[in-house]
């Protein structure tokens, strides 16, 4: 039960901040067992509530078809297709990477790399379809393991020149169809348990704390900062590679 609680709490805290949950799940869940993909996946639902919660408003207007966002299904759609495409095609190869300690460090570093350029990032463009289709390849790449995606997703379109508000509102809209397509690929494997719906709940109420103080970090013009700690479990994953 313990080992569930913590796992998590670690979903919830680095789903939204851009340090990878899939990463973090895989390199704690190798330190202490086989991953068990179907528990990632109900975390992620657990957070995928959170979302809904978080920006109950904006769906609100994408569902009413306000005039104001219906651009903005197109720019979801767009941004949705590639990961969509990519992960029902290649599962079995996401999957393996979970276990490779030497492609967690990799992943990792490279994440911090994407989040250190937005230290120079300014704003001159709006969202439209050509950055739409270039955050949704950016989130392709964090399909795996040790690739956050808030970081993908919100680190390209601030490099786009996306204005960090939009950004991470388009960020937190893209993960809700992502994870409402890896709950189905995983139907197959579902169960139900004590530990596994305390695990939920527990994700649920930690991801709603994480994505409001995720949210004033980037307002705030910190995003690039937690490039640091990617470099820094990037190193640990290759240390681990390299003695284990």
């Amino acid at each position: 039960m313990f080992i569930e609680i913590f796992l998590a709490i670690v979903q919830a805290a680095t789903e939204f901040f851009p340090i990878s949950s899939s990463g973090h799940l895989a390199l704690f869940s190798n330190l202490i067992g086989q991953p068990n993909l179907f528990f990632f996946t109900a975390l992620h639902l657990a957070s995928l509530v959170a979302v809904l919660i978080f920006t109950r408003k904006e769906i609100k207007n994408l569902i009413t078809f306000n005039e104001k966002y219906r651009k903005l299904w197109v720019y979801l759609i767009i941004g949705t297709i590639p990961a969509a495409i990519f992960g029902y095609f290649f599962k079995d190869l996401i999957e393996k990477s979970l276990n490779s300690y030497l492609f967690l460090g990799i992943a990792f570093i490279f994440t911090g790399i994407i989040l250190f350029f937005t230290k120079f990032c300014r704003v001159k463009n709006n969202l439209n379809w050509k950055s739409s289709f270039i955050v949704g390849l950016f989130q392709v790449l964090a399909l795996f393991p040790g690739v956050s995606r808030s970081g993908m997703t919100i680190s390209s379109a601030m490099l786009f020149g996306i204005k960090r508000e939009e950004a991470i509102k388009f960020s937190f809209l893209l993960f809700i169809p992502l994870a409402l397509g890896a709950g189905i690929l995983e139907i197959g494997e579902a169960y139900i348990s004590w530990s596994l719906l305390i695990a939920f709940f527990v994700c649920l109420v930690f991801s709603l704390f994480f994505l409001k103080l995720l949210s004033k970090v980037i307002k705030q013009g910190y995003f690039w900062i937690f490039s640091i700690y990617c470099f820094f479990i990037g190193i640990v994953s290759l240390a681990l590679w390299f003695f284990i």
